[in-house]
């Protein structure tokens, strides 16, 4: 009986057995990116309107994994409307994990109680949205409307591309959110976010096109949903402004004294902004003027202002005398990354020019003022007019009080008498208001008070109400609040009209050669509070009897400052000062001021978000790579048992593949030897070989690689032939005889091309895109 033999059927990639799933996997995956990337950029759009970037991480957060959960589940199964099913089901789990899950089974099951749970977290978001000013902070009923919103938007976007085979329709959900800011006040709308939604929407429509490039789609795909991760933790942080209804806030809200001292206690300064002036002392920049002294705090009034109130044409300073000389000067104001409605701007000023929005001036305290707009991002011109009073003027000042200026003198009934006696004691050889008010500046910078943020919180008298100033007093250890509360109570007390104002002092001195005045850079370690008290014929005047800060000014000089008091309480630890803020001690003023992803230990989360970020994206990059060595080793293993050599001439085919060799699927394992065996100059090599490469020369490799070629098409023979499944040849070859074929592969091109081909293997790319090309085919 004679053996007909088989012709050795083509090896080289096998093609897998038809999946049960007739879809494009592959597309799915890439479609699914760009819907996540796109749902991750339109919520990032709402950065205006909320506070931090926590609220963004939760909400995007569920709305990756509700998209993951439908991918995964469409790559399973062929039906259509089952993936988003099993999406809504994640989306009530995660929302059932994450806000009401002690009222669930076993935390992740939701029952009537977690219905009810959610009812009244949309109750309380919804009353939050409607009290809170804006950036809102994210309180766990806003973050649940977040989350659920993104949720459902997700799940729209999804459904319009795949079941609905409505791509273009994605548009319609992603515009819902990014047009939420501009529906509350056109002020907060970005609009480069419209312009990244809109791409990103671009991104969908194109991937889920039949002509689209797979790679480039792919490509793209995942472009947006990197832009998704990046873009929105890249933004400045948006920093709390103010509670309407709660009547306080942070930044230069309604009332920037609440909280302070945790706020004082805060690391990390950021700078706030920047000016040039033209004049020759320097100015303290004042965002407001807190006049109401209560049981509790300081407080300040709101802002008064007609239709026809113009910040541009500002009226003299009240109660300046013509006889006072001022001095004029301008400057050029750009604020960075501070939020608030309050204008810093130095006093008196009488015009400003260039602010974006409606502003309004007091017409008592000419604080400058804006129900809609912010004030970051403004570049403004200030024209102010400085007094410049004499101590013989303000000696002669009328120490009458009239109706306007009586509640200046206010004070309220529970403040302790150690106050006004320590007032009396301290000013007893005083004839004037002005030099009582120049003896209580030198009582407290005289040497005995110390500068301390942390003595007021740790001997329990932090704040500025009327109890918390006495304890001061006697304790002798506080911030600048307690400098200036106590100051102004105290010449209250005396019948002197006082307030407090609150802003920037000046900050450091930069480079000065080509800016035509004197240019100053201030952080938010420069937030200050200092007291300005009345007097007739000058108006407002500044003082400061906060002893770390050494800008006096000179008709309140004239009082001793002890040198020995430092400048600021070296028991108290603080770090370096950094060079915009090593002319003023470390007197920040809330948390407004500081960027909302840094906690009081100087963590900044958005740092750490932004690494965690990129890390997982070097994982992601790197997946291919980590594919491609375990499909190496499986492979090799099947070498190493005797069981079969296919897997090892899969593996040399798929590394010429990667190294840049032409591979065709009509190749003979012959073929392919006589390829990789050929000389330099054979055409073949030439036109089929790596560029800038060479074929395998190392003779001991050849020898290899000729004994494997035969143990291939024996096997092949074997299996054509319906025979034993392995038919080993009688010198077997070796893994390490295939890892010696595979180096010598490698020696054959430049160590760029191995790199390459390591990090980005075309064997794995193509053979992920190959899959999905065959389940498009199949019917």
């Amino acid at each position: 009986m004679v053996d007909t033999l088989v012709a050795p059927p083509r090896v080289g990639p096998r093609t897998p057995p038809p999946t049960r799933v007739q879809r494009d996997s592959t597309g799915s995956v890439r479609t699914s990116a760009a819907i996540a990337g796109a749902v991750l950029i339109a919520l990032g759009g709402l950065h205006q309107l909320l506070d931090g970037t926590y609220w963004w991480l939760v909400s995007g957060g569920i709305a990756l994994i509700v998209l993951a959960t439908i991918a995964a589940v469409r790559a399973v199964t062929r039906r259509t409307l089952l993936p988003t099913a099993v999406g809504a089901a994640a989306l009530l789990v995660l929302l059932t994990l994450f806000f009401a899950s002690e009222t669930a089974i076993v935390g992740i099951i939701p029952t009537f109680d977690t219905v009810g749970a959610f009812g009244q977290l949309i109750t309380r978001g919804s009353i939050s949205i409607q009290e809170q000013g804006v950036p809102a902070e994210a309180v766990p009923g806003i973050l649940f409307l977040l989350a659920l919103g993104a949720g459902v938007v997700a799940i729209a976007a999804d459904t319009f591309s795949f079941p609905a085979h409505t791509p273009a329709l994605t548009g319609v959900p992603l515009l819902a959110i990014v047009a939420v800011p501009g529906f509350i006040d056109p002020a907060f709308s970005d609009p480069l976010y419209f312009l990244f939604a809109a791409a990103a929407w671009l991104v969908i429509v194109y991937v889920t096109s039949p002509r689209s490039q797979p790679g480039v789609a792919f490509g793209i795909a995942a472009g947006a949903l990197v832009a998704g991760l990046v873009l929105p933790l890249a933004l400045p942080p948006v920093l709390p402004v103010e509670s309407a209804a709660l009547g306080d806030g942070y930044a230069t809200g309604l009332n920037p004294i609440i909280d302070l001292g945790d706020d004082l206690r805060r690391d990390a300064p950021v700078v706030a902004l920047t000016y040039t002036t033209t004049a020759a002392d320097r100015q303290y920049l004042r965002m407001t003027t807190l006049e109401e002294f209560g049981d509790d705090a300081w407080a300040p009034t709101v802002v008064t202002g007609s239709g026809d109130n113009d910040p541009e044409a500002i009226p003299a300073a009240p109660g300046r005398s013509p006889d006072v000389a001022v001095v004029e000067s301008e400057a050029t104001i750009t604020v960075g990354n501070v939020r608030g409605r309050w204008l810093p701007v130095p006093y008196a000023p009488r015009a400003v020019e260039g602010l974006v929005g409606r502003w309004v001036w007091d017409e008592e305290t000419l604080n400058v003022r804006s129900e809609r707009a912010t004030v970051r991002g403004q570049v403004y011109t200030v024209t102010t007019e400085t007094a410049d009073p004499t101590s013989d003027q303000l000696r002669a000042a009328d120490p009458v009080v009239t109706p306007e200026l009586e509640r200046y003198l206010a004070v309220p009934p529970t403040l302790p008498a150690v106050v006004a006696e320590t007032a009396l004691a301290v000013t007893a050889g005083a004839t004037n208001n002005y030099d009582r008010a120049m003896a209580l500046q030198s009582y407290f910078r005289g040497g005995d008070f110390v500068y301390s943020e942390e003595a007021p919180v740790d001997e329990g008298y932090d704040g500025t109400g009327a109890e918390i100033i006495a304890e001061f007093l006697e304790a002798k250890s506080g911030y600048c609040v307690h400098f200036s509360s106590a100051m102004a109570a105290m010449a209250r007390t005396l019948g002197i009209p006082a307030r407090i104002a609150v802003g920037f002092t000046t900050g450091a001195e930069v480079d000065n050669a080509s800016t035509g005045g004197q240019t100053f850079r201030v952080t938010t370690d420069e937030l200050h509070a200092w007291p300005e008290l009345y007097f007739a014929g000058v108006g407002w005047t500044r003082f400061e009897p906060t002893v770390s800060r050494n800008n006096i000014p000179e008709y309140s000089s004239a009082a001793v400052d002890d040198p020995a008091t430092p400048d600021i309480d070296e028991s108290v630890a603080t770090p370096a000062p950094t060079d915009a803020a090593q002319d003023l001690g470390d007197d920040r003023l809330d948390s407004g001021s500081v960027p909302t992803g840094q906690t009081q230990a100087g963590v900044n989360w958005n740092a750490v978000v932004l690494g965690a970020t990129g890390l997982a994206l070097l994982v992601l990059l790197l997946v291919p790579a980590f594919a491609r060595v375990l499909r190496r080793r499986s492979r090799l293993r099947t070498v190493d048992g005797g069981a079969s050599v296919l897997g090892a001439w899969d593996e040399l085919r798929d590394t010429a593949l990667d190294l840049g060799w032409t591979l065709t699927d009509a190749e003979t394992p012959r073929e392919f030897a006589a390829r990789l065996a050929a000389s330099r100059d054979d055409p073949a090599f030439a036109a089929t070989g790596p560029i800038g490469g060479s074929p395998v020369e190392d003779p001991a490799a050849l020898a290899v690689l000729e004994r494997l070629r035969e143990a291939v098409e024996r096997e092949s023979y074997a299996r054509a032939g319906g025979g034993a499944a392995t038919v080993r040849a009688e010198e077997p070859v070796t893994v390490a005889e295939v890892r010696g074929v595979l180096d010598a592969l490698r020696d054959g091109v430049g160590r760029g091309v191995r790199v390459r081909a390591a990090l980005a293997p075309t064997s794995i790319l193509a053979s992920w895109f190959a899959v999905g090309a065959r389940w498009r085919k199949q019917p």
